[in-house]
């Protein structure tokens, strides 16, 4: 960290936020900007994320970019760090603001190019902050839109193979009752078959008994 970064932290920031809140004298004009990244078109149902908090990490980057841009001369930063100092001193809110311009006019700065190098910092934390919305774009397509896609074609799958399941069930229900339905007819083709091979043999023993009868007689008798 350069030490022109860890000037501007010291006058944006006081003491490094760790439990999400900045110093009492960060500047109010311009507050740190937490967007919330607008909710996909998903049926998936999700937690609610928490609420943003500010962050020592994108201090950083975005006084980073503040400093990467930092204008020639006494401007806003410089400005900004003599409200910084006045505020250690019992004085009110206009009085602070009134005493830091007058060291400004000492060095030929006016009001309006203080407004103006404060609007150009602003318009440099927006650009950041657009950069950072692309990517955050990027990463929720890579990270949620891919798998949102991957989740609705399961689903497609699986209403598909659902639908076979019960066509195949209906159809197994079908081949059961067919089965059953020959297994009757079996049962009955038995029973006719078999009665019919018991009324041959019956007949034919019936005959044969006859037969034979005769032939004893016959060997008896005819002598």
């Amino acid at each position: 960290m350069s030490d022109f970064l860890k000037k501007l932290k010291g006058i944006f920031v006081v003491e490094a936020p760790t439990d999400g809140q900045t110093a009492e004298n960060t500047d109010k004009s311009t507050p740190a900007k937490s967007e919330t990244p607008a909710n996909s078109t998903t049926t998936i149902s999700t937690p609610a994320a928490p609420a943003g908090k500010a962050s020592e990490k994108f201090y950083d980057i975005l006084l980073g970019a503040m400093e990467a841009n930092n204008q020639e001369g006494f401007d806003y930063l410089e400005y900004k760090k003599s409200l910084q100092t006045l505020a250690k001193m019992p004085m009110d809110e206009q009085t602070r603001y009134f005493s830091a311009f007058a060291a400004a006019q000492a060095m030929g700065v006016t009001s309006q190019k203080l407004t103006d190098s404060a609007n150009f910092y602003l318009k440099v934390l927006a650009s950041e902050d657009s950069k950072f919305q692309e990517s955050v774009s990027v990463q929720r397509q890579k990270q949620i839109g891919n798998k949102e896609k991957a989740i609705a074609d399961m689903d497609a799958t699986i209403k598909a193979k659902t639908e076979q399941i019960a066509k195949l069930t209906q159809e197994i229900q079908a081949h059961q009752t067919d089965m059953e339905k020959m297994k009757d007819e079996i049962s009955d083709a038995v029973v006719k078959i078999e009665t019919t091979l018991n009324d041959f043999h019956a007949t034919f023993n019936e005959l044969t008994t006859q037969i034979g009868k005769d032939v004893e007689n016959m060997g008896k008798y005819l002598k």
